[in-house]
């Protein structure tokens, strides 16, 4: 998601963002990495009383729950900056959280239905794993 938002020119610094979704692929860490990273971010759960109304107050925002369509365009702001990276099934199609009508809208910044995140989180699987192969070979090379 940092790759893909770095190739967007999206900074975070000074910049509410909001993670729709704690679990341990991608709402638990992407969380802990920007909190360690000093960035203002909070998360959200089913548990969340208002989620349009914090969706709304937010600049970035992360979905990552796999609930199909969960997010529409009155939970979303002009402006702002969407990163869809839940996928669910729905009949024989793979769909995210973000539904039809957000990806409609001019006004705002949403990454691709296809090739997004998944894409990029496969090369930065690709990319560990020739960084793990190279040390086990030359030490020196990292």
């Amino acid at each position: 998601i940092d790759w893909l938002l770095a190739g967007y020119n999206v900074t975070l610094r000074d910049r509410a963002i909001a993670i729709v979704g704690r679990g341990r692929l991608v709402g638990a860490p992407l969380a802990k990495l920007w909190l360690g990273g000093d960035l203002k971010v909070t998360t959200y759960d089913e548990s969340t009383i208002d989620l349009r109304s914090e969706l709304r107050a937010a600049d970035v925002i992360v979905t990552a729950t796999g609930v199909p369509g969960l997010v529409t365009s009155d939970m979303i702001s002009p402006g702002k900056v969407i990163v869809d990276a839940g996928t669910a099934s729905e009949g024989a199609e793979i769909v995210g959280d973000v539904a039809a009508d957000v990806r409609e809208r001019q006004d705002i910044t949403i990454t691709p239905e296809r090739g997004g995140v998944g894409p990029l989180t496969i090369a930065a699987l690709f990319d560990s794993v020739i960084a793990a192969a190279r040390k086990t070979i030359d030490p020196a090379l990292l």
